[in-house]
């Protein structure tokens, strides 16, 4: 049954990716012409829903009231909740409700994986999970599939159907090759080596493919992801030599998040205005009039939203004025936005709030290589977000960022598949 549990959050991992549903039913997409029932973003849906629901069953039989007093849970229950509200008084409620129970399976996909897999067994799954995507991708390259490779500029595309896309899940996988190398030595002889060349290689295949994706979010994503590290480490040995109360009750992990998003705030805010900075560099792919719409549409509703993801889906919302600079998209293209888009100030409030309570579990437990690897993915899905909706249900990012944030019962030991070595220290 173990077994059967990692297999399981492979698959589901690898279908979160997006692109593999969308390939799957790519070949319905010409029925449309003869009958457009039912819908691709219906059957999309389902399939998401599908393919989670084990997990949320699991979840549900695992579920106690002891959990709900981790500070953590509590702000990620109040964040669904308001944010369930919200489809009440939504400008396009028909949209918004499934995009909250997408949001609420894909939590509890996060929690899953929190409550089934230890560190060594969650790196492997994401490892395989971006892997197999990564070969797909790059098999459909050579064997030149539909719209795997961009016709113009070249640049690989794979399964995914955008670059943006793709360099996500090759990012991902990079990390989590860091994340599966110092596991490398629980193991010995054969075993070890095999364990450790497979890290480096697989690593290098993320490496490569994100090469080749050309996108520049997420290298950003990934650098600053890693700079936060440092910083983290570096504030961690200063807090241990000054002793200054209010600094030591922040803690080292929420400082160090909040001088890199103070950071990237300003970058994006500067680059744009540099002078001979091209627009397609600057803000990364010009987003900027994108966000200054999707930042007045926030001041016309702040304090309920437009309901959960319904504002640029709703012909009201594009009635601003004349955004000439902005491309018409539904995305807002910034995960931030969609938060206050959808639930308004208090559903950034409980974001900033489930952030912050989350980040004080890294300040108190001890610095070994996991919980590192495990602040590279938190602050990779953060920063990444600031340039693409990633905050969002049915998306591995959003799964990922939970079990990044979310410890329950950290004191109990995962029920999930457990190496050897660990077997005699499991409690039942």
């Amino acid at each position: 049954m173990p077994h059967v549990e990692f297999v399981y959050a492979v698959i589901a991992l690898f279908a979160l990716t997006q692109g593999p549903v969308y390939r799957l039913w790519s070949g319905s997409a010409e029925s449309l012409v003869v009958s457009a029932k039912t819908s691709l973003p219906h059957v999309y849906f389902a399939t998401f829903v599908a393919v989670q629901l084990p997990a949320l069953i699991v979840v549900a039989r695992m579920f106690t009231v002891e959990m709900l007093r981790n500070r953590s849970m509590q702000a990620l229950v109040a964040l669904h909740v308001w944010l369930g509200c919200t489809v009440l008084w939504s400008t396009l409620a028909r949209h918004s409700l499934p995009e909250f129970i997408a949001l609420v399976f894909t939590t509890t996909f996060g929690i899953f994986l929190v409550l089934r897999f230890r560190p060594i067994q969650f790196w492997w799954i994401v490892l395989t999970a971006m892997t197999i995507g990564l070969l797909l991708s790059v098999l459909a390259v050579y064997r030149v599939w539909d719209a795997a490779r961009d016709l113009n500029d070249g640049f690989w595309i794979g399964i995914y159907y955008n670059r943006n896309s793709l360099a996500p899940v090759a990012g991902v996988a990079l990390i989590a090759a860091f994340g599966v190398l110092p596991t490398g030595w629980v193991h010995h002889g054969v075993r070890r080596n095999l364990s450790m060349l497979g890290a480096i290689v697989l690593g290098a295949l993320s490496v490569i493919v994100l090469w080749q994706a050309e996108s520049r979010t997420t290298p950003f994503a990934v650098s600053v992801a890693f700079l936060a590290l440092i910083l983290w480490q570096m504030l961690r040995i200063a807090l241990r030599k000054v002793r200054i109360s209010l600094i030591q009750n922040i803690g080292a992990a929420r400082l160090s998040v909040g001088l890199v998003a103070l950071g990237v705030f300003l970058a994006l805010q500067n680059v744009a205005s540099l002078s001979g900075v091209p627009a397609e560099t600057s803000t990364f792919n010009s987003r900027a009039a994108l966000w200054s719409q999707n930042w007045t549409g926030f001041l016309e509703k702040p304090l309920q939203g437009w309901g959960w993801m319904a504002a640029r889906q709703t012909e009201q919302f594009f009635k601003q004025g004349v955004w000439w600079a902005a491309f018409p998209t539904e995305w807002a293209h910034n995960g931030y936005h969609d938060l206050l888009l959808g639930g308004g100030v208090l559903a950034g409030a409980l974001f900033v709030y489930f952030l912050l309570s989350s980040l004080g579990n890294f300040t108190d437990s001890p610095g070994h290589t996991n919980n590192s690897i495990r602040f590279v993915t938190v602050c990779f899905v953060l920063v990444a977000a600031t340039q693409e909706s990633f905050f969002i249900g049915s998306h591995f990012l959003w799964a990922l960022l939970i079990w990044g944030l979310l410890r329950v019962n950290e004191e109990q030991p995962q029920i999930g598949l457990v190496d050897e070595e660990y077997a005699s220290k499991r409690t039942t």
